[in-house]
């Protein structure tokens, strides 16, 4: 089994990172875990074809607008 060592997030030191570095950092979160929420939607959408096509249009449109914001702010 795979475990991953996750280092502790030293909140002072992210705090003194130029604000456009805090912003882009997050919205990587941003877009990873949109990533793994359409991922589990389309392992289940035979369990809740309706619910999931609702939620995977939203999610899809969060990915895209953050893909997007992230994209113009690393240029």
């Amino acid at each position: 089994m795979f475990t991953e060592q996750i280092e502790p997030i030293d909140i002072l030191t992210e705090s003194r990172l130029p604000l456009q570095e805090r912003v882009v950092d997050k919205l990587a979160d941003m877009l990873f875990a949109s990533d793994m929420i359409l991922d589990m939607l389309s392992t289940e959408r035979e369990l809740a074809p309706e619910y999931v096509a609702a939620v995977e249009v939203a999610v899809k449109n969060v990915y895209d607008q953050v893909n997007e914001l992230m994209a113009r702010l690393t240029d």
